[in-house]
């Protein structure tokens, strides 16, 4: 028992190092800046006054469900208030991303950014896949949850608007 409890002591103490500093809720959210798929550089910054959902992808089929989930939020929210960012947070090229993309279901309707060198996945210490990260129109993170569906992000957005 002792020899359990010795071994769970020193996961905890190797993993935590590996979290700390990651925003929390009511925390400023960490500038970025990449690029989109379509070239154009993106910051966080650009966005301040909107409420901005972010889904920190990788290539997986998890993903792809939250992207379509985007596009159905992007439909239903007022693109003034609310924008909608992809990024594949896991230092994918750009090729193999562009190839990804083009087996979606449907073309994703909100920009999709590249982070060659894992910035955002650092910066925002990525735990999930998808992660979904709220911020709010001060640019204060307001929620960072696993995916969810566009029947629960639009209620909540709303809320915030």
């Amino acid at each position: 028992m002792r020899k359990i409890f010795l071994s769970l002591i020193i996961m905890i103490l190797a993993v935590a190092p590996a979290f700390a500093g990651a925003p929390s809720p009511g925390e400023q959210a960490p500038e970025f800046s990449l690029k989109s798929m379509g070239g154009k550089q993106v910051a966080l910054s650009d966005f301040k006054g909107k409420v901005v959902i972010i889904g920190m992808f990788h290539i997986c089929v998890p993903c792809m469900n939250q992207a379509m989930e985007f596009n159905k939020v992007r439909d239903q929210l007022n693109e003034d208030q609310v924008v909608v960012l992809g990024i594949n947070t896991n230092g994918d090229s750009r090729e193999a991303v562009a190839n990804y993309l083009s087996k979606f279901p449907e073309k994703v309707q909100f920009p999709y950014l590249i982070d060659p060198a894992k910035g955002v996945y650092q910066s925002y210490s990525q735990r999930d896949m998808p992660t979904v990260l709220i911020i709010d129109q001060k640019g204060v993170l307001n929620t960072r949850t696993q995916g969810v569906g566009a029947d629960q992000l639009v209620p909540y957005i709303k809320k915030m608007l």
